[in-house]
């Protein structure tokens, strides 16, 4: 990668990290490009050599977070195991995504309806091949007889909205660490889809 490039691509995370800040503790409305170069110790300049407005900034946080819990899912998918241990990789695998970019999961949660309507599409298609994703999953676990599901479009929206969820309550010095968790969420996402409990 040429320097003019890394140059770049080190100037969008610093300004990424600083705008989810400020997007999550003012709202995105509330936040300026102004605000988010003061945040540095920069002037407006340096942050339009990157976006040349505030929802650009708000677009790529919203496709870090849907790429990366998309990547997840599908890594869960592809993987060996049955349906079982790989649903209880995916749920695992999304829950360490909302927790380890917590904010930026806030943000985009809070915020996406602010994205340009072509945007906001694409967002909601990745959205939508996450759903299919894990849906797919299920839908092997009952062919399979592993799962006892009704609606299995319903049980993956019910498994990825509990798992998402986290990025609201998850604290890092909280009762339960990051893993143990994981390990849970992966246990009831089992319980979502009928899994026999064992004593």
């Amino acid at each position: 990668m040429a320097i003019r490039e890394q140059l770049k691509s080190f100037k969008k995370e610093r300004i990424l990290e600083q705008a989810q800040r400020l997007f999550y503790e003012r709202g995105f409305r509330g936040t300026s490009l102004e605000a988010i170069a003061d945040a540095m110790g920069m002037t407006k300049p340096f942050v339009y050599g990157v976006y040349d407005k505030k929802t650009d900034i708000l677009y790529d946080i919203a496709l870090q977070i849907t790429s990366l819990s998309l990547e997840a899912a599908e890594n869960a998918a592809r993987a060996e195991g049955t349906p079982s241990q790989r649903l209880t990789q995916m749920a695992e695998g999304l829950a360490k995504v909302c927790m380890e970019h917590q904010i930026g999961t806030a943000v985009f949660f809070r915020e996406e309806a602010q994205l340009e309507p072509e945007r906001l599409a694409y967002i909601h298609e990745l959205k939508g091949r996450f759903d299919e994703v894990l849906a797919g999953v299920l839908q092997e676990g009952v062919d399979s007889g592993e799962f006892r599901i009704d609606d299995v479009r319903l049980a993956a929206l019910a498994i990825g909205g509990m798992i998402c969820w986290t990025y609201s309550w998850y604290r890092q010095a909280g009762r339960l660490s990051q893993p143990e968790i994981c390990e849970r969420l992966g246990g009831y996402a089992l319980r979502l889809a009928g899994v026999p409990q064992s004593d």
